[in-house]
């Protein structure tokens, strides 16, 4: 939000609700939502991906050495763009096969 402050021309001393800020600054959406749409697309462009580029075979890799770390188990990227399709509702059977 700072960021976007700045470039609105507004001072954190001047209380302005952050919802103000974002229609000020033109955003008709919120930061996570374009986040996840963005990750959407660039999941997209991975699966139509030639299997020979370089970006598609770290995307297919799988890098665990079989150890199991302590606290909160990581979550692929694979696994996250899952979540949120499954979060939309948006059925893919292919997701299943990598999260």
């Amino acid at each position: 939000m700072q960021s976007l402050r700045n470039i609105c021309g507004v001072s954190r001393k001047v209380r302005y609700r952050n919802s103000d800020i974002k229609e000020r600054g033109g955003l008709k959406e919120d930061v996570v939502t374009r986040v996840e749409r963005d990750m959407q697309r660039w999941f997209g462009h991975l699966e139509r991906m030639n299997e020979s580029k370089l970006a598609k075979q770290i995307y297919r890799a799988n890098v665990c050495d079989g150890k199991v770390g302590k606290g909160c188990p990581r979550n692929s990227y694979a696994g996250h763009v899952g979540g949120i399709l499954r979060k939309e509702q948006i059925l893919i059977t292919e997701i299943d096969k990598f999260a």
